[in-house]
């Protein structure tokens, strides 16, 4: 976001910023102020601010934390476009720039008729993969911002993490997990070859984090174990023997819920602990190449299931989930009936969400940054492509 707000202020623009804890302090190097109060004062102290800093546009990262979603509420009152930037539905080199709010709150439409409508303004996107991020460098610019926020604490007394887990408790389960590397890819290289060799329908459930707002505001779940024993509860009692289900822990998962002690419990409680697998490693679009169905919340592996052609249901609030792309019955019924998306709308929403949502870079290495800062700055100043407005589902409002 420094580079963009510099290119803004260089093409002369007016930039403002509130630094919530010296993390935020580090990665901004233009003059902001710094709030120090708790979540409790943040309401009308956004609201001073606007007032004597009246401000065009709102930009955030991410748009559900507790801080984000009062600035929303005080910069919409004022008249101020709201544009929320996260790491993009298509992955791994894609950024979101949104009005209004992601997922529940995006505005792409979920009608298939409008969806095809609509993507006749773009071209067809090219998909291939043109920076990626290596993961030790999304590690050290996360311990340092982190790390960072920790240490200013009395800086900054009133400010509270927004993420479940202490970061540190994040770090020693990722040393953890990397030190265990070895066995589990080994673990799930053996797991994966016995299923192929079986040849039976395989469904893939991919887990998601439980501090990821994807979980704590885009689903109707308090956490990711509680949609785990549901989905599985459902195979249990409904899919036809002799089918697997293959869970696929998260690869970012710092590893402090001991996910195959909890999928075998759960599977062993429901009887059926010899069809239900969990993998901590492994290729998952691979996976979906080969599966008979895939389960999910809203996790954008979704994406990449309709992109190979897999049969997909959504437990949560996510963009795809559209009639002609996941299934719209009950989960009970996807286990017997598992019914392939439609292709021609499988890349009309492609090509709407590339076109409309979506500019090529990332966050964390030059080549993403020289790729996304002109495309956001060029967006900003001409306007984000016009889509309608939607109706906001408030049964999947916010419970935290």
């Amino acid at each position: 976001m420094h580079e963009v707000a510099r290119e803004l202020v260089v093409r002369g623009h007016r930039v403002s910023r509130i630094n919530l804890h010296l993390g935020d302090r580090l990665f901004w190097r233009l003059p902001a102020r710094d709030y120090r109060g708790g979540i409790d004062g943040w309401r009308s102290y956004v609201a001073r601010f606007l007032d004597a800093d009246p401000i065009t546009h709102l930009f955030l990262l991410g748009d559900r934390r507790p801080h984000h979603r009062i600035a929303i509420e005080e910069a919409r009152a004022r008249g101020a476009e709201i544009i929320c930037s996260e790491l993009g539905y298509l992955r791994p080199d894609w950024l979101v720039l949104e009005r209004d709010g992601m997922g529940t709150y995006s505005r792409m439409p979920r009608d298939p008729a409008l969806i095809r409508s609509l993507a006749q303004q773009y071209p067809v996107p090219d998909l291939a993969v043109r920076c990626t991020t290596p993961f030790w460098r999304l590690a050290m610019l996360d311990v340092i911002y982190n790390v960072a926020e920790v240490l200013s604490r009395p800086l900054y007394p009133g400010y509270r993490r927004h993420a479940i887990h202490h970061p540190f408790a994040e770090y020693a389960g990722w040393l953890r997990r990397w030190i265990c590397g070895g066995g589990e890819r080994r673990r799930t290289a053996q797991t994966l070859d016995a299923l192929q060799r079986q040849e039976v329908p395989t469904f893939v459930l991919p887990l998601q984090l439980s501090t990821d707002y994807q979980i704590r505001d885009h689903s109707r779940y308090p956490d990711m174990p509680t949609a785990a024993r549901e989905i599985i509860a459902s195979f249990a009692a409904h899919s036809p023997a002799p089918s697997r289900l293959v869970v696929k822990v998260h690869p970012l998962d710092p590893g402090l819920t001991p996910w195959p002690k909890v999928i075998g419990e759960v599977a062993a409680q429901l009887g059926v602990a010899s069809r239900v697998h969990c993998v901590s490693s492994g290729d998952v679009v691979a996976m979906l190449r080969q599966a008979t169905g895939c389960v999910l919340v809203n996790s954008t592996v979704g994406l990449s299931a309709l992109l190979v052609g897999c049969p997909l249901k959504v437990m949560g609030s996510a963009i795809f989930d559209v009639t002609g792309l996941s299934f719209a019955g009950e989960l009970d019924r996807f286990w017997e009936a598992p019914a392939a998306p439609d292709a021609d709308l499988v890349g009309d929403f492609i090509r709407l969400l590339a076109g409309a949502l979506h500019v090529r870079g990332g966050y964390y290495t030059r080549e993403a940054v020289a790729m996304a800062v002109p495309a956001t700055v060029h967006r900003l100043e001409t306007g984000l492509p016009w889509l309608p407005e939607r109706a906001v589902d408030e049964s999947w409002a916010c419970r935290n």
